[in-house]
């Protein structure tokens, strides 16, 4: 595997761990109505977007370097 594909596919894991954390956080703070919960969930959602920005981005990278 290439030290590209290792990188899309570690982001792949790190914006889908965001992302379930945020549903998480969210969802416990419906039912408990913690603000604490609110905000860590509000943060990984966007957290979640920011990486998946820099997912696009690198790999317009990569191909304009041609990266393998």
């Amino acid at each position: 595997m290439s030290l590209r594909w290792f990188h899309l596919v570690f982001l792949l894991f790190a914006i889908m761990g965001a992302d379930l954390f945020g549903g998480w956080a969210l969802h416990e703070y419906s039912t408990a109505g913690d603000r604490g919960m609110l905000g860590m969930g509000l943060v990984s959602l966007i957290g979640g977007l920011g990486l998946a920005a820099y997912v696009f981005w690198f790999v317009q990278k990569a191909e304009r370097l041609h990266l393998e």
